[in-house]
């Protein structure tokens, strides 16, 4: 027999709920129940109706526990979870619920919240939450797409550590838009979280199978300066960034905005992102380096941005696996625009880390970075930390 799998469920929310409780047929419209057993599903609806009409939203969410958790007036969340908590080899203890950045999402929400704390005893619950993402919301498609979708991503990457990874997490994507499904599909993906997803015509839940794609992680070795710059903006236009790799568009969306090319990153961008940053913490190999192999940064001229000097001392002094910090000959190209570091590829040697530093005046200034590992795995994860803590500059 299959073991049963002890896990934090993550349920997408939408308003099918609220859609169903709506077009409830009026009383006025009900016929007349000829037996007992109708007349106290009558009563039961009545009574639901009635608190939706109210909006007693803690009420409501009590009053549905009264009905069977597959009738379709339930919604599609309770109706999925209903499907779930039914398998032997599933034992559900915490259910996190990702609501819209609406009324009627925290409404639901509400209700949910209400309706599995009422019955948490029955299907072995432990705890029940709601959490609201920000910015997800249809009325602002552009918010939606790149702050929305990104800030979804985000937490289900919050509640992933927050548990100790996919062994002890699944998502649920039958609630809410149609770019969750799509979303939560990739997420599983990326982080090997199971996703479950039940259609109302469905007689049960399904899970979706393993895309046959695989995420190549060196592009944030590449371009992570631009990718970190992306992730810190809500948008930039093309005259604010540096020009922009074809491989590297996969990433990013583009949209006109008072006649400019504005980009910013995409939901596919987020999710690589959080997936790479979940699935490697930082390198055996990439030791602290011992005292005699750390040297101070010379810098052999005088002319150098305002504030370069001390931002690469900085960066040498406080982190512990660079060994060295060396100036680079550089006249400051215009087209470098954002500070922050990428891996650079030169001829006949190995990958070598660049950092880039660009004033206020728009002058830029480079430096190797040396550290106590070659191994690109370890230089990849070390660009994505160095463009973290040390990209923006105060």
């Amino acid at each position: 027999m299959r073991q049963a799998k002890t896990c934090t469920l993550i349920s997408t929310v939408g308003t099918s709920l609220f859609n169903n409780l709506k077009h409830m047929i009026p009383d006025s419209q009900v016929t007349p129940d000829v037996t007992k057993q109708k007349s106290h599903e009558q009563r039961i609806k009545e009574k639901i109706k009635r608190h939706y009409e109210n909006s007693n939203w803690q009420a409501l969410g009590q009053a549905l526990t009264e009905i069977q958790g597959d009738a379709r007036l339930c919604g599609a969340e309770i109706n999925s979870i209903y499907a779930l908590s039914k398998k032997d080899w599933l034992k559900i203890w915490q259910i996190i619920f990702l609501v819209s950045d609406t009324e009627a999402g925290n409404h639901t929400g509400d209700v949910l919240t209400a309706y599995f704390e009422s019955c948490k005893d029955k299907l072995g619950l432990q705890k029940t939450e709601c959490r609201c993402i920000k910015d997800l919301q249809d009325d602002r498609p552009w918010d939606f797409r790149t702050l929305g979708l990104r800030n979804l991503i985000r937490e289900v990457g919050n509640i992933y550590n927050e548990v100790g990874g996919s062994p002890y997490l699944i998502i649920d994507a039958t609630g809410g838009y149609k770019a969750q499904i799509a979303v939560a599909a990739l997420i599983g993906v990326a982080l090997d979280i199971d996703v479950y997803y039940r259609h109302e015509r469905f007689g049960d839940i399904i899970s979706f199978p393993p895309l046959p794609v695989a995420l190549d992680y060196e592009l944030i070795g590449r371009h992570g300066r631009l990718l970190h710059a992306f992730e810190e903006s809500m948008q930039l236009t093309e005259d604010e960034i540096d020009s922009i790799d074809e491989e590297l568009k996969v990433l990013l969306d583009q949209e006109i905005i008072d006649n400019k090319i504005c980009w910013a990153l995409s939901p596919v961008g987020e999710i690589f992102l959080t997936g790479f940053r979940l699935r490697n913490p930082q390198p055996v190999e990439l030791s602290n380096a011992q005292p005699e192999e750390r040297k101070s940064p010379v810098f052999p001229r005088h002319n150098y941005p305002n504030g370069f000097k001390d931002y690469a001392k900085k960066v040498w002094r406080s982190t512990p696996w660079i060994t060295r910090c060396v100036i680079e000959d550089y006249s400051g190209q215009a087209s470098m625009k954002k500070n922050g570091f990428d891996l650079r590829e030169e001829p006949g040697e190995d990958f070598v880390i660049v950092g880039t530093y660009v004033d206020h005046t728009g002058f830029a200034g480079r430096f190797k970075v040396l550290t106590t590992s070659t191994k690109r795995t370890d230089l990849i994860w070390a660009v994505d930390h160095l463009n973290q803590k040390f990209a923006r500059v105060k």
